[in-house]
């Protein structure tokens, strides 16, 4: 299959690039039932439906620091993993967000404009990069759910779950 001549050509990092989308898009999912399980209420998922990654983590860390039924410890495990969530969120605006200054071949990249061409300035993202930023990712996940597990139970993520599902089918109709 031939690829049409304004496309780059493929390239390791998109690859990893979409393993780090969809890395993402499961994390942002581990806030909604965090955010849910925190929040407690079967109207919680109604709220954290269609939010943002930023809004959830900031909303999520509020809602730890003031939930004073969990301990100490509990509270930093959460508030830990809800950090390492922030970071590798950062990194992923980053990568999607900011332009590449290179390209595939480690070539500065290039905007072509009708009278001339114009190197883009940005970081030089190297598939390794791209692949711990994705990894960051999924463990930022995991210590999320781990976390809130501990708190509150595994019933409470499978509770949140369920109100994630139904409300999320909701949204379809």
């Amino acid at each position: 299959m031939t690829q049409p001549a304004d496309l780059p050509p493929a390239d390791a990092r998109y690859a990893a690039l979409g393993r780090l989308v969809e890395l993402a898009a499961v994390m942002e999912i581990a806030l909604r039932l965090a955010f849910c399980a925190l929040i407690g209420s079967r109207y919680a998922a109604v709220v954290a439906g269609g939010q943002e990654t930023h809004w959830l983590i900031n909303n999520c860390d509020a809602m730890t620091r003031h939930h004073d039924d969990l301990t100490d410890p509990q509270r930093e495990t959460i508030r830990a993993a809800l950090h390492a969530c922030r970071e590798a969120n950062r990194d992923r605006n980053r990568l999607v967000h900011d332009a590449w200054g290179t390209d595939a071949d480690g070539e500065p990249a290039v905007l072509d404009g009708e009278q001339r061409s114009y190197q883009i300035a940005g970081r030089a993202w190297t598939t390794a990069e791209i692949q711990a930023v994705a990894d960051a990712i999924a463990s930022a996940e995991r210590d999320l759910i781990g976390a809130v597990e501990q708190a509150f139970g595994a019933s409470s993520v499978r509770m949140a779950q369920q109100l994630l599902a139904a409300d999320s089918a909701e949204r379809v109709h």
